[in-house]
């Protein structure tokens, strides 16, 4: 697609863009460009897929520090600390 140039009064869009100092009371000269719509690179991936990669031991090495990830509501991060120190060395 074509850009649109336009020269106008850098008062006009001050407002709408922050120019630096050396810009005010000037002639400016404003390209517009269309933005390329980027949702569809976005990959989309099923429950299964995500709840496949979920078993992973990297992403299970990390379920103590998430929310709501299946630990009990009272536990602390001293428990967590003790339960990885368990698994990784069989403290």
């Amino acid at each position: 697609m074509t850009p649109v140039r336009k020269i106008v009064d850098s008062d006009a869009i001050a407002g709408i863009v922050d120019l630096p100092p050396g810009f005010t009371n000037r002639k400016v000269e404003v390209l517009v460009f269309p933005v390329e719509d980027t949702a569809e690179a976005i990959p989309k991936f099923t429950r299964a897929q995500i709840e496949e990669w979920s078993k992973a031991p990297e992403l299970q090495a990390i379920v103590g520090v998430l929310k709501d990830a299946g630990l009990p509501p009272d536990i602390t991060m001293k428990d967590i600390r003790q339960m990885r120190l368990e698994e990784k060395y069989g403290i």
